[in-house]
Formats: structure tokens, C-alpha cells, sequence
């Protein structure tokens, strides 16, 4: 077949065909192929081709036009880009069919260094879409010519609002791309509504129905839930809500600006509250007239908040305050009644049975049911100070919940023993998260084990930053992190197991990580459960303003609220303790900090700063269910055994009497042990050891050392003979006068000052003029006043801090202790009309212990 022949044939064939014909006539490798028509020739198809070329050149360039062959000359494809970027210049709405989609795109090279930087000046414009409009091969479109147009196109679409700058929306969701493309789609629909059409879209709650568009879009959850469509959704179903007229709010929108209501209200009481703390309340014409809810009430919680100064302990009161004025209102007291109707003798028992009743219905907890009316009973404390009422109320214990049969029982010996081997390897464990991470030792590793495997991942690609799994931790992932997370999918591994197989810390945190440190600070300090579990970060003091000694401030329910432990009160040897008090709690804080850091960021923002918090699948504080299932978990696992064999029963509460009995065995004295519990009156600190379970040996010392207190104080009326025949002496008979009292001997203190860790042997007596519980100081009847307005400048020197700079403020809080021994009308040596006349003498008395501190 000669040259003619072949031409006659191929232009026969394609002349017949139609436009539709010809765009499915076969092709390969961006040619047309034309093998059936010379197949039974006896020349090659190559040479049939090359004898053909100009007549094949056109006819693949009509197929060019009708988009069958891509075009390959960039010349072409630009001039078609200029056209079609024209085009939409002059008619903008070809610019809303213009398909978005970052799928393709994301792993091209072009972006894989700098995506935020190749979106924001490219767009997300689909790549099919271009090279379909431009019937080409999608990898011209990233030569520098193209490049550019793409620019000039992605700013029309910006300037349109058809799509959005990417710096706005890259973080938006995990399918970015996805939901702007939707977000196009509907608004080309609304675009394309006439008003009448807008009137008569169903509607369906507070929006349109998805039914409108749903032919457009795919409306189930995941698409319309992504925020770039949801957001457009939202708006146009307003504005067609309006246009129609209709004001409709769903039952949650609507309890939503009730709660806004309530929040503006609920924070003009807490200003009302905290402005109230500075208004005085001595007398009962101090009272506010002003009506409103329990408007006295809230003046009475103010005023005893005073006695506290962290935020923490504020609330309480103000908390207080709250629960007790919905009791009142429970009980059918009107809201603008006076404070004589609000408090009476039974208040602090009737709003008990109150709180237990809301226990019993879970809407409360004992910890902060305790809480709560531990705040009424300092504030009906303060009520029995106002002039002009005679005022006084039925005591009541806070809410116990440990068993009275182990609650005074400490540990024995050996279950100290197990107890303490068992905190060790758990204290260990947890400070293992806290070491740097170790990088795999690949030369001794096993390069097949998918553990291994993985870890090399987390090294080479994560830069050893953990990830997690779930929806929510997708958005934030590294193309290193997505890696591992496939790997461990595809390999059925726990990501959790291998973080903590490898050291790494992460956010996930174990209550039984941080429980260990709730379990040793008990051990420690003797602190209860719910103090333990309350602690703030900022509630260790390295410097207490006071005494200059590291202290910890805590809320003690069933006493006087906030409480401080001054640390390193006392030497002595104990097994548990290796290190000094203010050491080891500062340790706790700064391990425990850093354990939690990561959790602490998806906390509730009231529990940030709540020092134990776990994070095993929400972030939360510990509380005490948790650390119930610590304590069970503990004893499974270690085997822990009490003396007769059973399981022992492991609970915090034990550590209290525990810590007592070692202390007592220690040689420290009841002093340093009264501090170090918290009790205000050392006759607390007695009662509470004769309560306790000591073996014998144990009890001899604690009798003994009480015995000595009692040697010293008031305890029975025949005492009081004696001790009034031992206190008062003639003026010629003492030795060294101070402006309190006189000392017989301050180079020879007793032995309970002289064991006292704020003794230093060969000088003087560290307690002279401050500690009246010394044997060496006598008192007289003259003294009584002084010591009336002593008491009075201690208190006020609390909240003036006029003590701190002084050489006296390390005892402060002791001598107000002891001074209530002495005054309190029920324990004092002296008789009641001796005490009344004396403190009606020292109103008279200016300040004159202060002042000679200050000199």
C-alpha cells in the first residue's frame, strides 16, 4: 500500500465520524491509535505512522479541541488558562463551578516543605478539575507559567468569596478541602434562590431543612458538622428565619441565656460578697438594711472569710453561702429576712441533715458537703463575737466517711513495712515518665519486632513529639505522626502501652501515677484524704510571711477551714522519711506539676490549678472514688497483707495515727504534734491520741507525755488548786519581767523547749516572751488584762501582718493557742467574774506588745 492509498483510508475513516464518534475513538499514550485500520498491511505500523504524520497531527489536534488528547505543549495550555481566567473575569459566576480540594495536592513535592506558604498563594483549586478544563496532564500544571495563572485564578476566587485565605481555615477541620468545596456548592445554590424561592424553604427546628439542598450535597452528619459549611448553614438559615419573620429559639438556646442571666447575676453576688469582707461587723447595727436574697447572710460568710486569704478558701465561703440561703429558702424563710431569723441555735444541725439529704442524692459529695458546713461553723463562730446578740448553736461533725473500727488504728510494724516498700517502687515508677527520653540502642535491638519498628518511627519522623488517637488528634498531626498512628492501626498495638513502655510523657496520666503522691503526703504530714486532694499548685509556701518557715496551706473541714503546716517543726529519724519535710513537699509539687503539665491544658479551667488531676480519658481531678480503686489496685498487685493474714485494708485515714505513733516513738513532742495536725488547742491534739489503737509501749510515752502537759495546764478542778497555787507567785519572786508575764530562768527552759527543734543549745530560751506554755512563766491576776489585749493584737496582726518583720512571728499561732487555754472561760485557772472584769480592762489597753516587737 503506497502513500495515497494509506491517506485515502485514514481520511475516509475519520471524515465519517461524528463529534461524538470521534471523542471515543481509541487512543495511547496521549496519541491516537490507529492499528485497526492497517492491521492486515503488509508494512510495519510504525512506517504506516511516519508516512502519515502530517494527516495524524491533525487529527489529533481536532482531538485537542474536543478534550479526547491532553494537550502537551505549555504554550497551549497557558493560552488556554489566559482564556478561560478571562472568562471568568467577565463573568464571575463561572468562578462558583471552579472545584476546591486539596486531594492530590498534599503530598506533591512542590508543597511538601512549605504547605501553608503553597495554599495561601495557589489555593486549593482541584488539580482534576484544571486539568480537565485545560485537557492536560496535571503535572503541567505545576510548571512556573502555570504556576503564576493559578495565582491570578486563586485570587479571583478570594476576591469573590468563592473561597477563603487559607491561613484562616487551614485548622478548621480534617477535611479541609472537603468542607470548602461544600461550603462552595451551597453557597451557589443560595445564590441562586429568589427570595419568593427563599420563602418557601422548609424549615426544620432553628434551620432549613438539608432536604432543600440535598441534591447538591451529601447531608449526613459528617458533612454538614464540618465548620466551614455548618457556619454558612447557620447564617442563611437566620436570614431566611428572618425573612420570614419567625424568632424561634430551641429549648437549649433558650437555657442557654437563662444560664447567661444567671452567670451576670451569679457574679454581681460574688462582687457583692467580696465587697462586703470590708465592711465591718461588730455590733448587730452593722448589719445592712439593704433587701435582697439573705442579704445579712451573705454579710456574715464575708466577714468570716476574712480569715482567709487564697481565692480557694473565699469560695468556699461564698459557696457557703449560696447552699445555705437555698436551705433557708427550703424551709420557707423569706428572702429579705434578717439575720435573727436566719440563724438560731440548731442552724449548723438542721443544714447538716440538709446536706446529707443532697448527698444521698448524689448532688453532692462529703468532701464538699464538709466543706460547706465547715463554712457555717466559722461563721456562726463569728456571729458569738457581734455585740448585742446573744448568740450561740448545737455543735456538729462534718461527714465521715472512713469506719470508726480502723479510723484510729495505725499501721504495725510490718505493715509499715510493706506499706513503705510499696510507695518506693510506685514513687519510682512514676518518676520514670519524668527522666529525659532514651533514644533505642538499634545496634542491640531486634529490627523485625513492630515494637521496635515503631519506635524507630517515633525517633526518625516524629521527632520523638507523642501523638494520640482519636478524631479530635488527627487535625494536629505531623505527616511523621500520622505514620506511626497508621503503623500502630495496621499492627494492633497499643500506643498507650508502647509511650509507657518507652518513657515517654505524654498527656495521658494515671490516677495511680499521681496517687502515689496523694498515698505519700498522707504518710508524710498526716493529712487526711480531702485536704490532700483539695491542694492548689500555689498552695506550698517556701517563705510564709508569718513565721518564715516553708508551710502548706490547706482546708481542714470540721475545724477552722484553712489550716497551714509549717514544715520542719521537728527532728526526727523515720524510715519513711529521708529527707526533710519542706524537701519532700516541694518535690511532690514540682514532680507532680510536671507529671501533669500536659493534662492540666484539657482540664476544666476551675480545676486547673487543683495540684492532682489525672487524664486517663478526660482530663479531671482525682477525687475519692478514684483513689479508692488506687488503693485496691495496690494491694492486688503487691500483695498486701495485714497481721492476721487478710488483705489489708489500705486507706490514707490509717496514715494519721500512724504518723502519730512513729512521731511519739520519735521523742517529739505534743507541741510539734499539734501543729503538724492542724488542731488549734493542744486538749484536741490529747483527746486525739487517747482516741488511737497504740501497742504498749507506744501508749506509756503518750500517757507520759501527756501527763506533762497536764503538769503544766488545767484539767480537773483539783488541778486547778494546784496549778493556781504553782502559776501565781509575788512580784519579788520572779526573775526575769516581760510585758506578758515573768520567767524564772530563761538560760534553763524545760525539757520539752529544750527538744523543740527551735532550741539552740548554749543560748538563750528561743520561746522567751512568746511561749506562755512554759513551766518557768507565772502568772498573776494583774497580767489578765494584758493578756486580753495580747490576744486581741495577735489576731489583729494576722491580717495586718504587722508580726512578719519582727523576731517574734514564729510562734504567733501557738501563743494564740495557748492564750485560749488560758482565757477560755471553760478551762482557765482563773474564775469567771476575774476574766470578765480583766477583759473589760483591756479594751483600755492600747497596743503594747507590738509595739515593743517593733522596737
Amino acid at each position: 500500500m503506497n502513500l495515497k492509498e494509506c491517506q485515502e483510508r485514514l481520511n475516509n475513516w475519520w471524515l465519517s465520524l461524528s463529534d461524538e464518534q470521534k471523542k471515543i475513538v481509541p487512543t495511547s499514550k496521549n496519541t491516537v491509535e490507529l492499528r485497526f485500520l492497517f492491521s492486515e498491511e503488509p508494512i510495519s505500523y510504525q512506517r504506516v505512522r511516519s508516512m502519515l504524520k502530517l494527516d495524524i497531527s491533525k487529527i489529533e489536534h481536532e482531538l485537542r479541541l474536543l478534550g479526547v488528547l491532553p494537550n502537551v505543549d505549555d504554550d497551549v495550555i497557558a493560552s488556554l488558562m489566559r482564556d478561560y481566567i478571562s472568562e471568568c473575569k467577565s463573568n464571575p459566576n463561572l468562578l462558583w463551578d471552579v472545584e476546591l480540594s486539596i486531594s492530590g495536592l498534599a503530598n506533591s513535592k512542590l508543597i511538601a516543605e512549605a504547605p501553608d506558604f503553597f495554599f495561601e498563594q495557589y489555593g486549593v483549586v482541584s488539580k482534576t478539575f484544571l486539568a480537565k478544563k485545560l485537557s492536560c496532564n496535571a503535572k503541567k500544571l505545576d510548571k512556573p507559567v502555570l504556576l503564576e495563572l493559578r495565582k491570578q485564578l486563586n485570587q479571583l476566587l478570594l476576591e469573590h468569596k468563592v473561597s477563603l485565605p487559607y491561613s484562616q481555615i487551614k485548622d478548621s477541620s480534617h477535611s479541609v478541602g472537603h468542607d470548602l468545596n461544600n461550603r462552595r456548592l451551597f453557597l451557589k445554590w443560595e445564590n441562586s434562590l429568589s427570595e419568593q424561592q427563599k420563602l418557601l424553604l422548609p424549615t426544620f427546628g432553628t434551620v432549613i431543612d438539608k432536604k432543600a439542598f440535598n441534591h447538591l450535597i451529601p447531608t449526613e452528619r459528617v458533612a454538614t458538622a464540618l465548620p466551614l459549611l455548618k457556619a454558612e448553614y447557620k447564617r442563611f438559615s437566620s436570614e431566611v428565619f428572618k425573612l420570614k419573620g419567625i424568632n424561634y429559639k430551641t429549648v437549649k438556646e433558650r437555657e442557654e441565656v437563662r444560664k447567661e442571666k444567671a452567670i451576670d447575676k451569679e457574679e454581681g453576688r460574688l462582687l457583692a460578697f467580696l465587697r462586703l469582707r470590708n465592711k465591718k461587723l461588730v455590733s448587730i447595727d452593722d448589719f445592712t438594711s439593704e433587701k435582697g436574697r439573705y442579704e445579712d447572710v451573705l454579710h456574715a460568710f464575708a466577714v468570716s472569710s476574712l480569715k482567709v486569704n487564697s481565692k480557694s478558701g473565699m469560695s468556699n465561703y461564698y459557696i457557703g453561702y449560696k447552699h445555705y440561703s437555698d436551705f433557708l429558702e427550703s424551709t420557707g424563710v423569706s428572702l429579705n429576712s434578717s439575720f435573727r431569723e436566719c440563724f438560731y441555735s440548731w442552724s449548723l444541725r438542721d443544714f447538716k441533715e440538709y446536706l446529707g439529704a443532697k448527698i444521698g442524692e448524689a448532688a453532692l459529695s462529703t468532701a464538699s458537703a464538709s466543706t460547706i458546713l465547715s463554712a457555717l461553723r466559722m461563721t456562726l463562730d463569728r456571729l458569738k463575737t457581734i455585740r448585742n446578740f446573744d448568740f450561740n448553736y448545737l455543735p456538729a461533725d462534718g461527714f465521715e466517711i472512713v469506719r470508726e473500727s480502723i479510723q484510729y488504728k495505725p499501721y504495725s510494724v510490718n505493715e509499715r513495712k510493706q506499706i513503705h516498700k510499696m510507695l518506693e517502687q510506685e514513687m519510682a515508677l512514676a518518676k520514670k515518665k519524668l527522666q529525659p527520653y532514651e533514644r533505642l540502642d538499634r545496634e542491640g535491638s531486634n529490627l523485625d519486632d513492630p515494637k521496635i519498628q515503631a519506635r524507630i518511627i517515633f525517633e526518625d519522623d516524629c521527632n520523638c513529639t507523642p501523638t494520640y488517637m482519636g478524631e479530635w488528634a488527627v487535625k494536629g498531626r505531623t505527616k511523621g505522626q500520622n505514620k506511626l498512628a497508621n503503623f500502630i492501626t495496621t499492627r494492633r498495638l497499643s500506643l498507650h502501652e508502647l509511650y509507657s513502655e518507652w518513657g515517654v510523657l505524654t498527656r495521658r496520666v494515671m490516677t495511680r501515677e499521681v496517687g502515689v503522691y496523694v498515698l505519700k503526703m498522707a504518710q508524710v504530714l498526716g493529712m487526711n484524704l480531702n485536704p490532700i486532694l483539695e491542694l492548689e499548685i500555689d498552695d506550698y509556701q517556701e517563705h510564709h510571711p508569718l513565721t518564715n518557715k516553708p508551710c502548706l496551706t490547706y482546708w481542714k473541714e470540721r475545724s477552722t477551714g484553712e489550716k497551714m503546716i509549717h514544715l520542719d517543726l521537728f527532728h526526727a529519724d523515720l524510715q519513711w522519711l529521708t529527707i526533710s519535710q519542706k524537701n519532700f513537699v516541694e518535690t511532690v509539687f514540682k514532680e507532680v506539676e510536671q507529671l501533669t503539665f500536659k493534662a492540666r491544658k484539657y482540664v476544666a479551667e476551675e480545676l486547673s490549678q487543683r495540684l492532682f488531676i489525672n487524664c486517663e480519658k478526660v482530663a479531671k481531678a482525682v477525687n475519692i472514688s478514684a483513689m479508692n480503686k488506687v488503693y485496691s489496685e495496690l494491694i492486688e498487685v503487691y500483695q498486701l497483707k495485714a497481721d492476721d493474714g487478710k488483705p489489708l485494708v489500705l486507706t490514707t485515714t490509717r496514715f494519721r495515727p500512724t504518723l502519730v505513733s512513729e512521731l511519739i516513738e520519735a521523742g517529739v513532742s505534743l507541741r510539734e504534734i499539734q501543729y503538724l495536725l492542724g488542731h488549734s488547742s493542744i486538749y484536741t491534739t490529747m483527746n486525739y491520741i487517747e482516741k488511737l489503737e497504740f501497742d504498749r509501749v507506744i501508749r506509756d510515752k503518750a500517757r507520759e507525755a501527756i501527763e506533762d502537759i497536764y503538769s503544766g495546764t488545767v484539767h480537773s478542778s483539783a488541778q486547778k488548786l494546784t496549778q493556781k497555787k504553782q502559776r501565781r507567785y509575788g512580784d519579788n519572786q520572779i526573775i526575769m519581767k516581760t510585758p506578758l508575764g515573768g520567767c524564772k530562768n530563761i538560760f534553763d527552759p524545760p525539757n520539752f523547749i529544750k527538744n523543740s527543734s527551735l532550741y539552740v543549745k548554749g543560748k538563750p530560751c528561743s520561746q522567751y516572751n512568746k511561749c506562755i506554755s512554759c513551766d518557768n512563766v507565772m502568772l498573776t491576776e494583774k497580767h489578765l488584762p494584758e493578756l486580753f489585749a495580747m490576744q486581741r493584737d495577735y489576731l489583729a496582726s494576722l491580717e495586718s501582718s504587722t508580726v512578719v518583720n519582727t523576731p517574734y512571728h514564729v510562734v504567733v499561732l501557738e501563743n494564740l493557742s495557748l492564750l485560749d487555754d488560758i482565757l477560755n472561760f471553760e478551762t482557765s485557772e482563773f474564775e469567771v467574774d476575774i476574766l470578765t472584769q480583766a477583759k473589760e480592762d483591756s479594751i483600755f489597753i492600747e497596743t503594747t506588745i507590738l509595739e515593743s516587737w517593733s522596737c
